[in-house]
């Protein structure tokens, strides 16, 4: 089990919106021109929820910020991404984006002993929910 501690910042809406403007097919190939969150609202059916964070962006490596994104999938059943912000002066670049770190799907109630699976691409989670 991951925990992880909501930061604060000015920048947090920021990311967030930068994250929900950028085209899905710049986070992957092979995926729509949608912007992401578009796409994932069309694919969940609901509107999802976004958190900046901090959490692990490499295995053994110190908490960094991060976009958490959020969809309950039905009364049970919940969808969680990860993207990495940008670290240093790379996040001041203008064209500077998220980076997909790893999702997963599994219960909304961590006592539920329902599978959870763990996410690597945008194109799992499409593959999934479609």
């Amino acid at each position: 089990m991951m925990l992880f501690a909501k930061s604060g910042g000015g920048q947090d809406e920021n990311w967030i919106d930068r994250l929900k403007s950028t085209p899905v097919v710049r986070m992957e190939s092979g995926l729509p021109e949608k912007p992401f969150d578009q796409w994932l609202a069309e694919l969940t059916k609901v509107h999802p929820a976004y958190e900046q964070s901090t959490c692990p962006v490499e295995l053994d490596s110190p908490a960094a910020p991060c976009v958490i994104v959020s969809a309950e999938l039905a009364p049970v059943r919940k969808l969680e991404l990860m993207f990495a912000i940008p670290p240093g002066k790379a996040a001041q670049a203008r064209d500077a984006q998220c980076r997909f770190l790893s999702g997963r799907i599994g219960p909304s109630d961590p006592r539920s002993k329902q599978p959870t699976r763990l996410l690597r691409t945008l194109k799992d989670v499409e593959a999934l929910l479609k």
